[in-house]
């Protein structure tokens, strides 16, 4: 199991490297950061946690970023 993570992880920073040689590099990086909602929303669907306030603050922040990353 841990090799399955330890590739996964590797491919998705080999996914990330990629990403930069194409499209800005503040960009790929904002939007890797993404990957913090899916891992909220997975916890408070099927590991039943609490979504606080302050998770839901953090996730309003990381959309509005997205938002404006996408509205320039």
């Amino acid at each position: 199991m841990a090799a399955i993570g330890a590739a996964a992880s590797m491919g998705s920073y080999g996914i990330a490297l990629w990403a930069m040689t194409r499209a800005p590099v503040a960009t790929v990086a904002a939007l890797r950061e993404t990957s913090v909602l899916f891992a909220a929303m997975l916890g408070v669907v099927f590991l039943k946690e609490a979504l606080t306030v302050r998770r839901a603050l953090g996730t309003a922040a990381i959309l509005c970023g997205v938002v404006a990353l996408r509205f320039g």
